[in-house]
């Protein structure tokens, strides 16, 4: 099971040497994975404050927490947790050169007989047997945790230790069936869900925990009983200057963001820390489940890597100054196309696919991500022939329809999706070029003109409101859910900030999704989003209401910026979003407070916090402010479709494409998977002629028919020969008006 998946913080040491990586929740521990960033050893560690005759004090849910960076750009962090009986100040952080977590806390009580205990759990994993838990023998007592071949060994100034099982007999159940007494003894548990606690030997006053993690018992009693023997402050500092060792941000970023920079040195030090330390250039989504609580079976998680968040991380991390790490991204992708030339929509650290649909944005992301690294001067290599050219191939061959949109649970002819594929046609149009492939360039450049000239047409309703989602490429929408999409086009150049029909589309957009908090103004996905807590404030469970996303903040504002318009405002906005613990969340509460879910208007809600995703766009913002210009828009797709003449590109008819309408005026370009001839007829086969299909290069073959001086209303017909023999059947297309 997982904790909540609002996380307050999330850090790890640099450099390769602690393979360790810590989350705060609730104003402690929360998920601790080792020894890779999808594996989750340590499910919480939390206090409790207890005098006889009294139910315990949770710390966490009972406590009101304050949380802050002990250092800019540095990820250790201090709780300042206060209630009426009590006053905790907890700092977290790992010791670089070790695997081992350092609490170091200041116990203050306001009751003579108070005491104060510690509880943890492992992380169970589904569909395993448990863990396993000891008490050692030692003074004082220690205490051991056996996660399959991970143990979690934790020392301090415990007077009394047991073992038992989380929320069955553990610390918190004896002390509230004691009446505040700590009564149990075990020293043995397991298998099963098992925890593990203390009581804390000292009565008022400063006190240090280690927790340290190893494949052996030995190695984690070592472990945790050196980094407690270095001492907080010595391995605080060691923390401290491995962060500033690494590389700053740009001053510029600092100067354009509205805290001096705070959140930009957090956001760069959190993109660094979401890359896991043995498999190079894997960065996961979030180091946390959304709605972790009602969690259970592993399935909805986000600590795995996605092709679009990783490629919005190494792009942000790129325009930040650290070309190293982007390359490594671009690399990691690299050694996860498929050989059809896709990728599954996400997977594990080692490469294993978790959810198997095709995302058609992911695809192409990619390709604009070796783009910008080649515009940069970053690629060490020429990545034409084995990586772009065969994900163009894949979009050629399976769009321009996507499985799923960039919101995963619906697809169709999305424009977000359109943008980034015809971004992406353009860039390998020009690779292809390069390369001297002028067939090839030609072809994906005319299926990434006619993609472009039916955007419109495709995915906007006759008022001209674009749609997040269509689905038949023959006739224009009349409903369909709104959504801010379409500001994808203006990203990437392929429209003007100011064209008429973003605009009139915006203002549909703010109607139905925008949202006021108290930070400013946010916008949910799209009308009918189900992915959020339900009105009453329970977690997502497959159904609920889409909240407010920090990502949509970040995007909105590019597009301000770009229309000329000053967008510091909106960066304050998203400074305000994150908060005392500089994370952005993936989504924001908008409904009015419900403390019992512990849920405040304008803080993150129950889903993923923090998102790498929305602190990307952030850093992506402050550059483009910074620069003045839009690093994302890719000049060929500009020249071609804002700067120059309107062009009537062909149509271009696939099997996957199987369209029944041409536009008057419009030449067919029929692309076909294997070598062959075009057989077409303008007069219901009393006639025909037969075009050979030209080899593009990329394994699809294509004839043209010239079409474009018949009358609208006309029909026409036509079917393929292959060397091994007919298509088996005609298709027929209707002439109709523009």
């Amino acid at each position: 099971m997982w904790g909540p998946g609002r996380k307050m913080a999330f850090g790890a040491a640099p450099g390769s040497m602690s393979k360790l990586w810590y989350t705060l929740a609730e104003g402690t521990l929360s998920e601790v994975f080792f020894p890779f960033l999808d594996h989750v050893a340590l499910h919480e560690l939390r206090f409790f404050a207890s005098a006889g005759g009294a139910p315990p004090v949770d710390d966490s849910a009972d406590g009101e927490h304050t949380i802050s960076w002990l250092a800019p750009g540095v990820p250790a962090f201090r709780v300042e947790t206060t209630h009426h009986e009590y006053r905790l100040t907890k700092e977290f952080f790992s010791d670089p050169e070790e695997n081992a977590m350092l609490v170091a806390a200041t116990f203050t009580p306001e009751l003579p007989d108070l005491r104060l205990f510690m509880q943890a759990s492992a992380h169970w994993h589904p569909f395993t047997e448990g863990n396993f838990a000891n008490v050692i023998d030692t003074h004082p007592p220690a205490l051991l945790m056996q996660q399959q071949d991970v143990w979690i060994s934790i020392v301090g100034p415990f007077s009394r230790a047991a073992v038992g099982y989380f929320r069955s007999s553990d610390v918190h159940i004896d002390l509230t069936d004691s009446d505040g007494q700590f009564t149990y003894t075990y020293d043995r548990a397991g298998p099963g869900n098992v925890s593990v606690g203390a009581e804390i030997g000292v009565r008022a006053g400063a006190f240090q925990l280690a927790v340290g993690f190893a494949h052996t018992r030995a190695d984690a009693e070592e472990v945790a009983r050196s980094a407690l023997q270095k001492g907080a402050g010595t391995v605080r500092q060691s923390f401290e200057r491995a962060w500033r060792a690494q590389a700053d941000i740009p001053q510029a970023l600092g100067k354009v963001s509205g805290d001096d920079g705070m959140l930009a040195r957090a956001s760069f030090a959190m993109l660094h820390c979401l890359e896991d330390k043995s498999h190079a250039g894997a960065f996961v989504a979030a180091p946390a489940a959304p709605w972790g609580e009602s969690n259970h079976d592993g399935n909805h998680v986000y600590h795995l890597v996605w092709p679009r968040d990783l490629c919005r991380i190494a792009t942000a991390l790129l325009d930040a100054g650290d070309s190293e790490a982007a390359l490594r991204a671009f690399r990691h992708l690299q050694a996860q196309q498929r050989a059809d030339g896709g990728w599954y929509q996400n997977w594990t650290l080692e490469g294993t696919p978790h959810w198997l649909s095709t995302e058609l944005d992911q695809v192409a992301l990619p390709i604009l991500l070796a783009w910008r690294l080649g515009v940069a001067g970053c690629l060490d290599h020429d990545p034409y022939p084995t990586m772009v050219r065969p994900a163009a191939q894949f979009i050629l061959r399976e769009g321009p329809l996507t499985t799923l949109d960039r919101w995963e649970d619906a697809g169709g002819l999305s424009p977000s999706t359109l943008a980034t594929c015809i971004a992406a046609l353009i860039v390998a149009g020009e690779f292809a070029h390069d390369a001297g492939e002028h067939v090839a360039a030609s072809h994906l450049r005319a299926v990434a003109d006619y993609w472009n000239d039916r955007v419109e047409a495709w995915c906007s309703m006759p008022s001209g409101q674009y749609v997040r989602l269509a689905s038949d490429p023959d006739h224009r929408p009349t409903e369909g859910a709104i959504a801010p999409e379409f500001l994808e086009l203006v990203r990437y150049g392929l429209r003007r900030p100011k064209d008429d029909r973003v605009l009139r589309s915006l203002q549909g957009v703010d109607t139905s999704l925008k949202v006021s908090l108290p930070a400013g103004p946010s916008w949910r996905r799209f009308v009918g989003d189900a992915y959020g807590e339900q009105e009453d404030g329970a977690p997502w469970d497959g159904s609920g209401r889409g909240r407010a996303w920090p990502v949509l903040t970040a995007e909105r504002a590019r597009h301000f910026f770009s229309m000329g318009l000053p967008a510091a405002e909106m960066v304050r906005t998203l400074e305000g979003f994150a908060g005392q613990g500089l994370a952005l969340a993936e989504q924001m509460w908008d409904g009015p407070d419900i403390p019992s879910r512990r849920l405040q208007f304008g803080k993150p809600n129950g889903s993923a916090c923090p998102l790498g995703w929305a602190h990307a766009e952030y850093l992506e913002l402050l550059v483009t402010i910074a620069l003045g210009g839009f690093p994302d828009i890719v000049m060929p797709a500009r020249r071609r479709y804002t700067e120059g003449p309107a062009q009537e590109s062909a149509f271009v008819w696939s099997h996957r494409h199987q369209i029944g309408r041409i536009v008057a005026g419009r030449r067919l370009r029929v692309q076909l998977p294997r070598p062959g001839a075009v057989h077409y007829t303008f007069d219901q086969w009393e006639s025909f002629t037969e075009i050979e299909a030209v080899d593009t290069t990329l394994g699809v073959w294509v004839a043209e028919v010239p079409c474009h001086r018949l009358a609208v209303g006309t029909e026409f017909s036509w079917t393929a020969h292959y060397m091994t023999g007919w298509e088996g059947r005609n298709f027929s297309l209707t002439v109709v008006e523009a």
